[in-house]
């Protein structure tokens, strides 16, 4: 989602279209004099506006209108509780605590009730409840109309510039500085594509969306088996042109104007052929070269059934370009919390969080209690919001939260000092506004600011503030980031460090099951696809165990992680050889598959034994079996190549024997399983410390 939002077109549509729920009703509010009252509504459009953060184009109505209940609830609780600080503590926690546990609650509940219990209302508790809910179902039907923003992103656009990185990564196939850099980017664009089709599934076109998305990671998949065998093969001066071509087919799926040099790969190979190579290498090296045209065909072949659906697609193309963003934003911006299963033990990292976040909030909400603090909501709001599940991603956070809120308080402070009317605040309020939901996703210190600055007006515009609060709630925001530190610092502050172990361990067993997923596929025992899919789910737990080392980064004791990040490059290089061999071994060996699935399970014991080792902490043997497994295929290989010899030998013309399908199999699968082993013993050793 974060990418997404850094489109210019969404977020400036999004920020027009959050500053708008609020523009109307300070408009009418002034435009009937009662400017107080059109700052109630307003401030409710932007507590049920901010539930759309996560997701703007994506967002629903139904969860739009939980959060006006949401609201509701905690308006009503906020007026109880208004003259009582002793019982706002044990129900402000209980409100952060929900907050975190249900994402349908989200923070619209605990930010209404302390603004509301801190603050004095305006008007009287009734009306203020139905302006604040007048003003919640507004913004909810107007964030989710089918604005052009919702439509254009990131469907069309995203699948473009996948389709065009897909196209770079067929042009680096013999360019080994660029080939990893592209693929990774490929993986992270089809990963971003399958989550904006599965976002816009309300869509009519999300059909065609969907169906180029599964087309363009067969191709990735192809390319990747492609790059594999040409690295085999070598003749980079027959390849070369296959790949040009397969690049621009890529590229044409969203451009009219790339021509494309049609490359007849098939009879070069039947060329090379006929000159009968009676060397046993060069004869394996044209059954490479046949494997690459039988790729390329695959692809060719993927890519015509996408041209129809891209054409539909493209007719609605927008193109925009990206605002430009100085670092990203994580979902731990928790304006409405991960939604996650949830144990409620200390060892679950969702139930250490939740339990950080309410201590912290009960602690804040003692200190008001006793020390009564002008604008005490700033206090448990800060916490609130800086508090994150990890004490690298609090670090993070809490500089950008109290630099932010700092400045917009600051300039809150001097926008009522130099002009107090009622004219300007509104004015301000919608650009801050639009300014904080357009650049959410863009840096959080952004967001932080024009947050800060457009909440603090919105309770200026109620009842005019004077220039020495600007200090409190300063001085507040800093305390509640200080809070938030506190509470992961001294709480479990190595929670990723300590799961790092069983991550790991978890790693490998999901590469081992992805592995043997593979050999019994390859022996019939498992349906097309079921290889494909443990493969991403392999890719999956890589993921977490990236997103765990870079939290860890500023956890007390952690150590150092560097292997651990050459542990994640060498998992790459095992899935690779898994794509390149999903795609070698669909080929029909005829009656006999060979040692290659022998070769796999051993890979896969191999991996298993080593997940063991890592959550054991124990010593890792290697058994020797692959290599023994290896030097099997081998053997097979070289007895299908002699025989092969005798059968040309015999009859030239015949090309359809067992023995040839047999050895165009075998011949194919050696190379990558021999890199699949190599590169699965190096996994091995770097997750279980062995040299």
């Amino acid at each position: 989602m974060a990418t997404s939002l850094r489109d210019r077109g969404l977020a400036v549509g999004y920020g027009l279209v959050g500053a708008a729920g609020l523009l109307i009703p300070l408009l009418v509010g002034l435009a009937v004099g009662q400017p107080a009252q059109g700052g109630v509504v307003a401030l409710g459009a932007f507590l049920v506006t901010i539930r759309a953060n996560p997701d703007p184009p994506g967002v629903r109505l139904g969860f739009m209108l939980a959060g006006v209940l949401v609201l509701a609830a905690g308006s009503v609780a906020g007026v109880l509780l208004a003259a009582n600080d002793l019982l706002l503590i044990p129900v402000a926690t209980v409100a952060a605590a929900l907050a975190i546990r249900f994402p349908v609650v989200g923070f619209t509940a605990p930010l209404a009730l302390l603004l509301t219990a801190a603050n004095p209302l305006p008007v009287d508790p009734v009306p203020h409840l139905v302006l604040q809910v007048a003003g919640g179902l507004l913004a909810a039907f107007l964030l989710t109309l089918p604005w052009a923003w919702r439509r254009t992103r990131p469907l069309a656009a995203t699948l473009k510039e996948t389709a065009g990185s897909l196209a770079d990564l067929f042009e680096a196939t013999f360019d080994d500085d660029r080939w990893e850099d592209l693929r990774g980017e490929v993986a992270d664009a089809l990963q971003k594509a399958r989550t904006a089709c599965a976002r816009h599934r309300w869509e009519r076109r999300s059909r065609d969306a969907e169906r180029i998305t599964t087309a363009l990671r067969r191709v990735f998949y192809e390319a990747v088996t492609l790059r594999e065998l040409a690295e085999a093969a070598g003749r980079r001066e027959e390849i070369e042109p296959l790949t040009t071509e397969l690049a621009a087919r890529t590229r044409a799926l969203f451009h009219d104007d790339v021509e494309i040099a049609e490359v007849d790969f098939a009879a070069r190979i039947d060329e090379l052929r006929g000159d009968r190579p009676d060397d046993e290498r060069e004869l394996l090296r044209l059954v490479l070269l046949r494997q690459i045209d039988h790729a390329a065909t695959r692809i060719r072949a993927t890519l015509d059934q996408a041209r129809t659906p891209s054409m539909r697609l493209k007719s609605v193309l927008i193109p925009i370009p990206r605002l430009p963003a100085q670092s990203p934003v994580t979902d731990a911006v928790m304006i409405v919390p991960r939604s996650r299963s949830m144990r409620m033990t200390r060892d679950d990292p969702g139930f250490r969080h939740l339990l950080r976040a309410t201590l912290g909030t009960a602690m804040a909400c003692v200190i008001i209690a006793i020390f009564t603090p002008e604008h005490a909501q700033w206090l448990a709001l800060g916490v609130l919001l800086t508090i994150q599940p990890t004490f690298g991603e609090t670090l993070d956070k809490a500089g950008a939260r109290v630099g932010g809120s700092i400045a917009g308080a600051l300039i809150a402070a001097v926008v009522l000092l130099i002009a107090p009317g009622y004219g300007w605040l509104a004015a301000l309020i919608v650009v801050s506004a639009g300014l904080g939901f357009g650049l959410y996703a863009v840096h959080y210190a952004y967001w932080a600011t024009f947050m800060t600055m457009c909440v603090l007006l919105l309770i200026d515009i109620q009842a005019m503030q004077t220039w020495e609060i600007a200090g409190f709630r300063i001085g507040l925001n800093v305390l509640g980031g200080a809070i938030a530190l506190a509470c992961v610092r001294l709480l479990w502050p190595r929670g990723e460090a300590v799961r790092l172990r069983n991550r790991l361990a978890g790693l490998l067993k999901a590469h081992a099951v992805a592995v043997r997923t593979l050999a019994e596929t390859t022996r019939g025992r498992r349906p097309e696809g079921a290889a494909e899919l443990a493969i991403r789910k392999a890719a999956d737990e890589a993921e977490r165990v990236e997103s765990a080392i870079a939290a860890m980064v500023h956890e007390p004791g952690a150590g150092e992680t560097g292997h651990i990040a050459d542990l994640l490059e060498e998992v790459t290089r095992v899935r690779d050889g898994l794509i390149t061999l999903t795609s070698v071994l669909r080929e029909d060996p005829g009656n006999d598959v060979g040692p290659a699935p022998a070769v796999l399970h051993a890979v896969a014991d191999r991996l298993e034994r080593g997940a063991e080792a890592v959550k054991e902490n124990g010593p890792y043997e290697p058994q020797g079996d692959v290599d023994q497994k290896l030097s099997d295929l081998r053997m097979w290989l070289g007895q299908l190549a002699l025989r092969r010899l005798d059968e040309l030998d015999t009859d030239p013309a015949d090309s359809r024997t067992e023995v040839r399908r047999a050895l165009l199999h075998a011949a194919a699968a050696d190379h990558a399983l021999k890199a699949l082993a190599d590169d699965s013993a190096r996994v091995v050793s770097l997750a279980t410390g062995d040299p």
